[in-house]
């Protein structure tokens, strides 16, 4: 399994989904590394390798009537889970259209029915427990995500407290690492980044 981690790691580094200088968050906190998966949408094959990775996090023997990807740049994976492993998917609208049916939820469900949230990079957790919101007011259940990247940023701890256990592929410190491993980075960009993590935790009411 670390292998794979590895060589995925050192894929979304090449495909630039990792990369690194200064950048604005919009937490309005300024981060030497950034994380952006929307780089690598146009590579099957990579997405592919992301998804299915990402669903060993699973256990195999708890039931998931659903999945739901927080919007936008999960999206794509969500869906390949959904029909890799024959699992319904639902879409949550970021706001409801003022038309039609007005719905906030696009999908069949039924009530009480669980409901995994798949996301990409999580830092204080907010835009998880924003759609866990909008699914346990439609009446469904949510108490797990997925995600690609913990940014160790204090979304882990802001999840738990709400009651949902959040599973990731990497930490930030674990995915430097295996770049590091690598030869992609140096022991001075590993240095900064995981000072970087130690110094900055982000607030609940924070925006991913």
């Amino acid at each position: 399994m670390e292998n794979l981690l590895e060589e995925l790691a050192v894929k979304l580094f090449e495909s630039e989904a990792v990369k690194f200088g200064t950048f604005i968050m919009k937490t309005g906190l300024q981060t030497p590394v950034y994380f952006d998966l929307r780089a690598v949408i146009s590579r099957p094959q990579l997405m592919k390798s992301i998804s299915s990775l990402l669903w060993t996090l699973v256990e195999k023997d708890k039931p998931i009537s659903q999945v739901c990807g927080v919007p936008y740049t999960a999206l794509p994976i969500a869906t390949l889970i959904s029909v890799e492993e024959n699992i319904p998917m639902l879409i949550r609208r970021k706001e409801s259209k003022p038309y039609g049916t007005k719905k906030l939820i696009e999908g069949q469900f039924k009530l009480e029915e669980n409901c995994m949230i798949i996301e990409d990079v999580v830092t204080s957790g907010s835009s998880i427990l924003e759609t866990a919101k909008d699914l346990i007011n439609e009446g469904l259940t949510v108490e797990e995500a997925i995600v690609i990247l913990d940014r160790q940023q204090g979304g882990r701890e802001n999840l738990k407290a709400k009651g949902i256990e959040m599973k990731s592929l990497y930490t930030l410190t674990s995915l430097m690492q295996h770049l590091l491993n690598a030869g992609k980075v140096t022991s001075d960009t590993f240095e900064e980044v995981k000072t970087y993590v130690e110094q900055n935790q982000v607030e609940l009411n924070s925006k991913e």
